[in-house]
């Protein structure tokens, strides 16, 4: 029987796979494609809020904004948004559900700037303020300093009291868009930080010095425009959900 050769043609036309692979090329995406998916977004929002206030209306929680004063139970709460042309996304607001004796039901809607508390290094108040005012212009309603006990301090039991910087806004996603820039400065910042830092904080609070203003920044200037960031040490109070904080505050 005679010997069959090798027929060698399908190694002539073997192709191999990285030969043929063709990578993908990066797609780039236009800032007007993205002004265009946000602008949708909140059109969407507007029209949930229009519906969820049009099926109020038809179960007979009509918004009560004046007239003779009104008394009722409390039955319920959600968060909402009150229109507003000359702020996109429209004004944070809570409405409340109310039941009245006579059997009549209503709702009253009140507005409230919802905001969290960042923490910053002693007398660098004024440079993360400003740097927050340009930084989140458009975004940040205001920005103002108050004064509270730190409970995270390790000697807070004594009633050491520090000034953040409160950020309020316009509406929750306002805040939410801040508050993703500024988690991740301020968890990188605090990682920083360590226990020699802290106790020079607490002294120079107590002794009315100021011991962060010797140079130990490495170079970083003090008019806030460069690097008033890395003195963005902390934020709180961010995740505390917005009918909530209007139930605590008001």
């Amino acid at each position: 029987m005679p010997s069959r050769k090798p027929d060698r043609s399908h190694g002539r036309n073997f192709r191999s796979n990285k030969a043929s692979f063709k990578p993908n090329r990066i797609k780039s995406i236009e800032p007007t494609s993205l002004r265009v998916s946000e602008a949708t977004l909140q059109d969407e929002k507007l029209h949930a809020t229009r519906l969820a206030h049009s099926i109020d209306e038809s179960m007979g929680f009509n918004r009560y904004e004046s007239g003779r004063r009104k008394v009722g139970w409390l039955c319920n709460m959600q968060s909402t948004s009150v229109e507003d042309e000359r702020t996109p996304g429209g004004r944070a607001a809570v409405d409340y559900f109310f039941l009245e004796e006579d059997g009549g039901s209503f709702k009253a809607t009140m507005e409230y700037d919802p905001y969290f508390l960042i923490a910053v290094k002693k007398a660098k108040e004024a440079d993360v303020e400003e740097w927050c005012r340009r930084k989140f212009e458009g975004i940040v309603k205001g920005v103002k300093r108050i004064e509270k006990e730190d409970l995270q301090m390790p000697n807070h039991l004594l009633g050491y009291r520090r000034i953040f910087l409160q950020l309020s806004f316009h509406n929750v996603g306002n805040l939410l868009e801040a508050r993703k820039t500024l988690m991740p400065l301020a968890e990188n910042n605090k990682k920083n930080m360590n226990a020699m830092d802290i106790y020079a904080e607490v002294a120079s609070a107590n002794a009315g010095l100021d011991l962060f203003d010797d140079g130990r920044d490495g170079g970083r200037h003090d008019d806030g425009r460069a690097d008033a960031s890395d003195y963005i040490v902390d934020i709180r109070e961010y995740d505390v959900p917005y009918h909530v904080r209007v139930a605590i505050d008001k």
